[in-house]
């Protein structure tokens, strides 16, 4: 039984003349004729009474056009589900974003311009550290990322979008002498205590303090999130770099802001992807990812 079948049956139960019905089907009447007792003969009963003046269905006939019509319905849901699928407009995309990304307002604008182009895309969004966003790209549990960590390397399997920049700054306590200076020269903080973000690996989440000057940098704590070491700023515990994106974050008290000078690096924040990612759903989202940064 194929869906022809069922379509050639329904188009005859409800013309009740099959004329009609093969006009209706476009195709000839014997040729009809022979389909619906084919189907009868392979169902082992009849749907249809059959006079020289008069068609009629049986009762098995009346529950088999009920079932015909409603599978009909669901073979043509699915076709639809498929060619949405197809054009990116149906799916599901698993995206990770750091910290960087959802304060400093990136994401919500990739987000709001992703759903205007494809609304009933369904997104799995997790915060994780850049390295574990690599580390679930690579493995398939994410088709997107959000990284701020530029030293990152970056596997061959991906490839990255960079989105934007941010020159670094000083986050200190506000009592701190620094803090009295419109920018802070890299210069003066050898002697510093820093904080240090380092996620859920090992590393230092700054590049920056990767050496101060020519100088190792003293990190006296390392927490595993950017809200956690604005914290310890606000407590008088250290200070920290930290991209321009987070100046507007207060947390545990107030935190003063200053321009790092005498460094060229940035915080960057690319979104990632592997590159045998063929999914329409993921093509439109990095299509809206590169319209947003050009």
């Amino acid at each position: 039984m194929e869906l022809r079948h069922l379509r050639y049956f329904v188009a005859v139960a409800e013309e009740l003349h099959f004329a009609r019905a093969a006009e209706r089907l476009r195709i000839v009447q014997p040729a009809l004729s022979m389909q619906i007792k084919s189907l009868e003969e392979e169902l082992g009963t009849r749907l249809l009474e059959r006079t020289r003046r008069h068609v009629a269905l049986t009762e098995a006939g009346r529950l088999f056009l009920e079932e015909a019509r409603r599978t009909l319905e669901q073979a043509e849901r699915a076709a639809r589900v498929a060619r949405r699928a197809g054009q990116g407009e149906l799916g599901r995309i698993g995206l990770g974003y750091s910290v960087n990304a959802a304060y400093s307002g990136v994401l919500a604008r990739t987000l709001k311009g992703f759903r205007k182009r494809a609304p009933d895309v369904e997104l799995l969004l997790q915060e994780l550290h850049p390295f574990d966003q690599l580390e679930a790209l690579l493995e398939r549990r994410l088709q997107v990322g959000f990284l701020t960590a530029p030293s990152l390397p970056i596997p061959p399997e991906l490839a990255t979008v960079r989105v934007e920049t941010w020159p670094l700054m000083v986050a200190l306590p506000p009592e701190h002498p620094l803090a009295a200076r419109d920018s802070v020269p890299v210069q003066l903080l050898k002697e510093e205590s820093f904080v240090d973000y380092t996620g859920s690996k090992d590393e230092q989440g700054l590049p920056a303090l990767q050496s101060i000057g020519d100088t190792v940098p003293r990190v006296r704590y390392r927490v595993s999130n950017i809200p956690a070491v604005i914290s310890l700023v606000a407590a008088g515990l250290g200070i920290a770099l930290v991209p321009a994106s987070l100046v507007s974050l207060h947390i545990g008290g107030e935190v003063a802001y200053r321009p790092l000078t005498g460094v060229a690096r940035r915080m960057e924040l690319s979104v990632a992807y592997r590159r045998d990612d063929q999914a329409p759903a993921v093509r439109i989202f990095l299509e809206v990812v590169r319209g947003l940064s050009g």
